[in-house]
């Protein structure tokens, strides 16, 4: 699977920590502390300001919890009243760092500005473990994923055959799923319910060890019950359950390219594939041309594929829908990753799609070139 390049620039950003340590600028002095960062960091200019932003997964937006300056040679120190949760702390020089703290916590930071990797984090140890699942995400991606979409990228620019091409999408796809997988075990493993618990929740497979992450999360919940991260954990395992297989598929609405409006509704009483694609995703490219196949080949059955595409460039969709000879029903509101038609399905990796029953009920998941071919054979021959 693919993920939108943007989105990969922004968390690569958000990892490659610099820290930096302040005094908070603007902060009411009656109001009670409920964490603090301190700490000195050599080679931090006097006088320069620091940013802390809690990070909001679910709106994929962060609020600033207040700005800190450093004094006296790189001392730095803060007080916060907020609650629990993920959090950035931006430098000066744009570096980030991803902090996870609980209540309480006294974070205290030391290390080199010039050696961002040098800043050593004591005092938290919930983002102690948020950057060991920073760090096995990396090394998981480039062992399992990057790879086999580096062969398939290669074998694309050079013009390699239409079997060659799904050989190589499959294993990325594939590369991915275990990926994800991974993830899940690190997750249940070793985060235990810590605060970074909520960072590894935007990435959670559904499909894999689901019931001990609902379990997780109630464990969670009653140590932190009040919590709006509580709250946006508990809400992602509800959408979980509006994609289940036998789930009735959520609704979906827009425009074409042409301006046509389309619906979800519109395709009542027919099996449809609701895929969800991107221009920039390759594997997603290859399908299309088996779609172009599947279509052909079941033109006399009550076979639909409706995409929904999620490009944040309606240019972008434009010209790879002509490359692709993208002819079958498709729309999109070119918001890319923040689109409430990706959110309806928690699509946050492509690519993905849902076999959906003449009754509208899901029937499958992510099946694709001869896996989905079978699955056709299987239902429509009745």
């Amino acid at each position: 699977m693919n993920r939108n390049p943007k989105q990969v620039l922004r968390s690569a950003t958000n990892t490659r920590c610099s820290l930096i340590l302040l005094a908070l600028v603007s902060m009411p002095p009656a109001v009670q502390a409920d964490f603090s960062v301190s700490g000195r960091i050599q080679g931090l200019e006097e006088g320069a300001i620091a940013e802390l932003k809690r990070e909001d997964l679910d709106r994929k937006s962060s609020t600033s919890e207040g700005q800190l300056r450093v004094i006296n040679g790189g001392q730095l120190e803060g007080d916060f009243s907020g609650e629990p949760g993920l959090f950035t702390l931006e430098l000066p020089n744009g570096h980030k760092l991803g902090l996870a703290i609980a209540d309480g916590q006294q974070v205290v930071l030391h290390g080199s500005a010039s050696n961002p990797e040098s800043i050593v984090v004591e005092g938290s140890p919930d983002t102690k473990i948020l950057k060991a699942y920073e760090s096995f995400r990396k090394e998981s991606l480039a062992r399992l994923v990057y790879p086999p979409r580096a062969a398939l990228n290669q074998a694309t620019d050079a013009g390699a055959s239409a079997e060659r091409l799904a050989e190589l999408s499959k294993a990325e796809v594939e590369g991915y799923a275990a990926h994800r997988r991974e993830l899940n075990d690190f997750t249940l493993d070793r985060v235990g319910i810590s605060i970074a618990l909520y960072a590894t929740s935007l990435r959670w497979d559904p499909d894999y060890r689901l019931p001990e992450l609902q379990t997780r999360v109630a464990a969670f919940a009653r140590a932190h019950p009040d919590l709006d991260i509580t709250q946006s954990m508990q809400s992602r395992l509800n959408r979980f359950a509006l994609t289940a297989i036998g789930s009735v598929g959520s609704p979906l609405s827009g425009q074409s390219l042409d301006g046509k409006p389309y619906s979800l509704e519109d395709f009542r009483g027919q099996y449809v594939l609701v895929d969800f694609w991107a221009s920039w995703c390759v594997p997603c490219r290859v399908e299309n041309r088996h779609y172009n196949q599947l279509l052909k080949k079941y033109s006399d059955t009550d076979f639909a594929i409706f995409a929904v595409n999620l490009d944040d460039s309606r240019a972008a969709w434009s010209s790879a829908s002509k490359r692709d000879r993208v002819t079958w029903p498709q729309i999109s509101d070119s918001l890319g990753w923040d689109s409430p038609l990706a959110t309806a399905y928690n699509v946050n990796a492509l690519p993905m799609s849902f076999l959906l029953d003449p009754e509208g009920r899901i029937v499958a998941r992510n099946l694709r070139g001869e896996e989905l071919d079978a699955k056709l054979e299987e239902i429509l021959k009745h």
